[in-house]
């Protein structure tokens, strides 16, 4: 198996008034690549299952100084997707660069492009709808207080909605939920990026889309926005007393694909009507138990016995798990803090064939670091 097939799970500066030059976005992610530092990807899948633990679990990607906004492309980079880099620096995509305020927050939208084959980390409904959107946008704070970092106690307890919003449809059933949505996310130099992704949304150019921005919980809030069914229009509330906003999209008219779009609407319509899973399953269950059970220095039940190994390290001093030719590398400073004996607080959850699977790692007193696999299962 690759190593893009470990789904690990569960982010005050001021928009650049201009486009940087060529040149210099180069230069930077040049840079970028060659100071890759000791902190993993922290990408998230978005379905109705896992979102009761999104916020649980805490990786990231490396850090980069900057005194602007990194704009999309860069932003890639820094989630180690060099194929995804490239698609947001081609002429097919969208550089949007635009900012609102709302509530505590200053919101940045910097970029969308659409197509098929553009990650080198596919998601698995691109078997069906081999189409994908993806967009990146920044948080930061207006007071100029930067976003808690990923290592911070605070990080998580101000969750964020970032999804597309199509016009004429209703959007708790249309969402980046529902639309096989993803998300990566970091903070970097104060700023929180995340990088979304879901089924491709140009075949609704006609209709018009929204990419929708709130803060409070990670799924549409209807307080946040409301629906014209009359219409079709949805707005921000201004009476929300978190924040809300709305940035329309500018996609091209001459892309929509209604009779994609309309076969779209019915798959989704029909899978929303049977959907089951808004009721938590057991491998969430036994996730917050497991977690729990680190906490409290309880016996950890359910361990696969020949997955215990005793990890290795990378030339840049990196944990690295292997099992049975499976690969996890991870900064030993990012799951242990200094001195820490026992269980870390951070583990990842590794999904394969409908199963779930959380990989632990234990450092004993001579400092020895061995990692596990919990079946959740």
């Amino acid at each position: 198996m690759k190593d893009a097939d470990w789904e690990q799970l569960l982010r005050q500066s001021l928009a650049p008034t201009v486009e940087p030059e060529e040149q210099l976005n180069q230069s930077l992610i040049h840079q970028l690549e060659n100071r890759r530092r000791t902190r993993p990807k922290y990408k998230k899948r978005l379905s109705a299952a896992l979102l009761a633990a999104a916020l649980l679990l805490v990786l990231s990607v490396s850090a980069y100084a900057a005194t602007k906004l990194l704009n999309a492309n860069q932003v890639a980079v820094q989630f180690e997707d060099r194929l995804l880099a490239n698609a947001f620096a081609s002429a097919d995509a969208l550089r949007i660069e635009h900012s609102q305020n709302a509530g505590d927050y200053h919101f940045t939208l910097h970029g969308l492009v659409s197509g098929s084959g553009l990650s080198e980390f596919p998601n698995a409904s691109e078997q069906i709808f081999p189409d994908r959107t993806y967009a990146v946008v920044s948080i930061s704070r207006q007071d100029g207080k930067p976003m808690p970092d990923v290592a911070d106690p605070e990080y998580g307890k101000e969750p964020f909605f970032i999804s597309p919003l199509i016009k004429g449809l209703e959007p708790w059933k249309f969402n980046i939920v529902t639309m096989n949505g993803a998300y990566s996310e970091d903070v970097i130099d104060g700023v929180m990026y995340r990088l979304i992704a879901c089924d491709q949304i140009e075949i609704f150019a006609d209709k018009g889309v929204y990419l929708a921005i709130s803060s409070g919980s990670p799924f549409y809030n209807n307080k946040a926005f409301a629906y014209d069914a009359a219409t079709g229009e949805i707005h921000a509330n201004k009476d929300y007393p978190g924040a809300a906003v709305l940035f329309d999209l500018p996609l091209n008219p001459a892309k929509a694909d209604p009779v994609k779009a309309e076969t779209y609407m019915e798959k989704q319509t029909k899978e929303n009507e049977t959907d089951t899973a808004a009721k938590q399953p057991q491998w969430v269950t036994t996730m917050e138990e497991l977690r729990a059970k680190v906490r409290s220095g309880g016996p950890i039940e359910e361990t696969i016995p020949e997955s215990i190994q005793e990890v290795d390290y990378d030339d840049s001093g990196n944990i690295r798990y292997i099992y049975e030719g499976r690969k996890h590398t991870t900064s030993p400073e990012q799951m242990f803090t200094q001195g820490h004996v026992g269980f870390s607080d951070h583990f990842s959850i590794i999904v394969e064939n409908d199963s779930h699977q959380a990989l632990l790692f234990y450092r004993d007193e001579h400092g020895v670091i061995t990692g596990r696999l919990v079946q959740l299962d």
